[in-house]
């Protein structure tokens, strides 16, 4: 059985990417066999409507910026990380004492921060900056020279973070016409999708239904912990 249908509270474009896979997942069944060929149709039909209700959020000159600004930022972040990790082993005590210190700080924040979504790794960034400015800290980073790794890396989080505040702000502005309308129809075309699926599960068995409701599932439990 699907569990939940309810996908309101989650930001638009993740909303669609969520509804673009549920219709890969359709598209893998028999649906004639499942009796759910009127709705997939229909389910399609209004998809496509949202995509060009979004199209405006897709061209959004921040996008562009935003995705070369987290490239640039994370190959300051981990070229500090390895500038540390390097100065372990400098043959002067002072330096690699110093590098040490600064490594116990850095792997609180995890093996893979660039991994992280946009968020996340904002904030990951903003809070590592932090601890480091505390003094004993802040004399460990200038006894290995890092000092302009940092100020780079502070400079390029504040700009990205800045431009991805704006853009969630534009496409907020977006959804409050068209796209929320767009949008309020595809939830609804989900819920009908939902309920026949269950329903139709109960009804011919669960088996023949069983690899759309796990993949239908595992969809909505991976986006709502994002």
């Amino acid at each position: 059985m699907i569990t939940k249908s309810n996908l309101k509270n989650i930001r638009i474009m993740a909303f669609v990417q969520v509804m673009n896979n549920v219709k890969s997942f359709l598209a893998k069944e028999n649906l004639e066999t499942l009796n759910l060929t009127a709705l997939a149709t229909a389910f399609n039909a209004q998809l496509s409507a949202l995509e060009e209700a979004i199209k405006p959020l897709r061209k959004n000159e921040n996008t562009a910026k935003i995705k070369q600004l987290d490239h640039k930022r994370d190959t300051l972040l981990m070229g500090f990380i390895k500038y540390c990790r390097l100065f372990q082993t400098f043959p002067e005590e002072a330096s690699s004492q110093a590098a040490k210190k600064l490594i116990i700080i850095i792997e609180k924040y995890g093996k893979n921060p660039q991994k992280q979504g946009l968020r996340e790794e904002t904030a990951i960034i903003r809070n590592l900056l932090a601890d480091l400015e505390v003094i004993d800290l802040a004399q460990a980073v200038t006894t290995i020279g890092a000092t302009k790794w940092l100020e780079h890396l502070k400079t390029t989080n504040a700009e990205l973070e800045k431009l991805h505040t704006e853009r969630t702000e534009e496409q907020s502005a977006i959804e409050v016409g068209k796209t929320k309308a767009e949008r309020e129809k595809m939830q609804e075309a989900f819920d009908q999708l939902v309920i026949a699926i269950n329903g139709l599960s109960l009804i011919n068995g669960k088996e023949k239904y069983q690899n759309l409701i796990n993949a239908i599932n595992l969809e909505i439990k991976e986006v709502s912990v994002k």
